[in-house]
């Protein structure tokens, strides 16, 4: 860990500190005796006294003749909370991969975790008696819900995963996400490049939509227009999932696309049932395209915008150490890049497109 300019060196000596106690990296909760601390932290021992005094006024070390300086036991204890709104079951392999992420990258810096309900959360003292921090997801969060008061009452440093394009919380809260419109985008530019045309769209209602994607309806349909696919620009369909086998069934019937960009992972699949019993093959007569993960078990495997890169629960673990070292830090939104994951259910290339539209540049 480098200084920062115009930093002193007690402010210094308080941040290297304090970044070895919360990764776990003091072998035993001790510190060395001083002269050895600060040889490692090449500082001088007025330097290192400043910061272990401040620490030690933080309650997050004790100081002895007898014991020497240790990491207190009472905070050394406490934990990193993950916590979410559970997700139903047709959103839940994103939720899932988000929390094998972050739950490696604490087992990795040996940092102790709880993970919990977010509707659990009712009590801020007890959070702040317990935790040192908190990461939190759920789709579609106000801000005025009572477990966001409750985190903000704790006083606790938190991070919040994004999962919306448009979000209402995030000039309080630090949070880490893809850009969700720039990554939708690029699933329609994916299955252009492909030589689709007819694509059929599937979103949710346009107040959703809007709020995950940054699209509804008439601004898909007006991109679509803008990038020449007037047929695709007609195909995009608001579904509800009660209603989606009846609905979508009908209107692949009845337009027959070439693909179908989903708008999740759980549409993707439930595409792919309407498309077997309609007797369509996947891709050579309709390609499917989710939004979230993608996965290797579905048959076909499943190609999709991939929304979690394995980074995920490093930046959120380290974003959240970063507000712990530096508790007057300005929230931050943290973008992470995102990728397709392509797979078998867009293999195919639709040539005589390609070649329609070099013919026409010409």
């Amino acid at each position: 860990m480098a200084m920062k300019d115009g930093e002193l060196k007690k402010d210094y000596a308080y941040r290297r500190i304090l970044e070895m106690i919360g990764s776990g990296k003091v072998s035993g909760g001790r510190f060395p005796s001083e002269p050895e601390f600060c040889k490692e932290l090449k500082v001088s021992r007025v330097t290192l006294r400043s910061a272990l005094k401040r620490l030690e006024q933080e309650g997050m070390i004790t100081r002895s003749h007898y014991y020497g300086t240790r990491v207190s036991t009472e905070r050394s204890s406490r934990k990193i909370l993950i916590t979410g709104i559970p997700s139903n079951y047709g959103y839940c392999e994103r939720k899932t991969r988000e929390g094998q992420y972050i739950e490696a990258a604490c087992r990795q810096q040996k940092l102790r975790y709880d993970a919990f309900n977010l509707h659990y959360l009712q009590d801020p003292e007890k959070l702040a008696e317990k935790y040192c921090g908190i990461i939190f997801s759920g789709a579609a969060i106000r801000g005025d819900e009572p477990f966001m008061e409750v985190i903000r009452r704790s006083g606790l440093p938190a991070v919040y995963c994004r999962e919306d394009e448009c979000n209402t919380i995030t000039g309080s809260f630090s949070s880490v996400g893809v850009n969700m419109k720039n990554a939708w985008i690029a699933g329609i530019d994916y299955l252009i490049s492909l030589g689709f045309r007819r694509i059929m769209t599937l979103i949710s209602d346009d107040g959703r939509s809007e709020q995950r994607l940054g699209f509804t309806r008439s601004t898909l349909a007006a991109l679509f227009r803008k990038k020449g696919l007037d047929e695709a620009a007609g195909m995009v369909v608001n579904v509800r999932e009660n209603e989606f086998n009846a609905s979508v069934k009908e209107t692949i019937r009845e337009l027959k696309p070439e693909a179908v960009f989903c708008y999740s992972d759980y549409f993707a699949i439930l595409t792919y049932n309407v498309l077997r019993e309609l007797g369509r093959r996947i891709p050579q007569d309709t390609a499917v395209l989710g939004f979230g993960c993608g996965s290797e078990l579905t048959n076909p495997p499943l190609s999709s915008v991939s929304l979690v890169p394995p980074l995920f629960g490093t930046a959120v673990v380290s974003l959240l150490q970063s507000m712990t070292e530096n508790p007057n830090l300005k929230p931050l939104e943290l973008e992470l890049p995102f990728n397709i994951y392509e797979a078998e259910s867009t293999a195919r290339i639709n040539l005589d497109n390609l070649f329609q539209k070099k013919r026409r540049k010409k």
